[in-house]
């Protein structure tokens, strides 16, 4: 299932982008929690409180959350994870991306499954890397990953320097998120080393690229409002 947040109206866009940072003030901030004893989507306090911080961060902005439920499932190939966003395996011939509908081995603190509450699908992953291609490009990025064993693990993006998210991996159940605003990133690649391990849950926000300018805006509304007027003048004048 994927479903938007913040869709705001065109005001509200603009005035998200004025609240953002700015390139030359952007840092990248990462939002990371685990619960090395979780058991399932509803076992994981430390990972949601993580997550809502993220939330938290990115509040106002177009986002998308896809939690892998209402689309294909087995081996998919490329997955469309939604607004203009893929997702494929690194190495499709050996390791081609497969959505799961239950753990691997069985032990959810060892292979790692669903992360959504009612939920049961998931993102397989079995030590090959896994690509998010973003054709808008984004400023945030965060999922929950399960089933870790290995140290290391971490998220790669570029935003004109390759940037990485450690990835904890403590069995159990993790979620790591970061932001950059005031970049474009255009992929993110989670690389599980050698272990088998889930994702799910992924939220990602764009970047407000193409959205105008606050006094374009101005420009915009003080022309509809004078079209407005003019076209009121005009009804009038063939009724009178």
């Amino acid at each position: 299932m994927k479903h938007w947040i913040g869709a705001l109206g065109a005001c509200g866009l603009a005035a998200a982008v004025l609240a953002a940072p700015t390139a030359s003030n952007a840092a990248v901030r990462i939002y990371s929690g685990y619960d090395t004893s979780a058991t399932g989507p509803g076992d994981k306090p430390n990972s949601d409180a993580a997550r809502a911080a993220f939330a938290a961060e990115i509040a106002g902005l177009m986002s998308l959350v896809n939690s892998f439920e209402s689309g294909p499932t087995g081996v998919v190939g490329t997955y469309d994870v939604g607004g203009g966003a893929t997702l494929t395996s690194n190495n499709p011939v050996a390791r081609p991306l497969t959505i799961k509908t239950s753990p691997y081995c069985g032990f959810y603190a060892e292979c790692g499954g669903n992360t959504t509450t009612g939920g049961r699908n998931f993102v397989f992953i079995s030590s090959v890397p896994v690509t998010f291609t973003f054709a808008h490009p984004i400023v945030a990025f965060g999922a929950y990953f399960s089933g870790g064993e290995v140290e290391g693990l971490k998220l790669t993006f570029d935003d004109g320097t390759e940037r990485t998210a450690p990835v904890p991996a403590l069995k159990g159940a993790s979620f790591v998120g970061f932001t950059d605003f005031g970049r474009q990133i255009t992929s993110v690649t989670f690389n599980p080393g050698r272990d088998i391990m889930a994702l799910d849950d992924v939220v990602f926000a764009f970047a407000p690229t193409g959205v105008p300018e606050p006094s374009a805006w101005a420009l915009m509304i003080a022309g509809f409002g004078l079209t407005g007027a003019s076209l009121r003048t005009r009804r009038r004048l063939r009724l009178s």
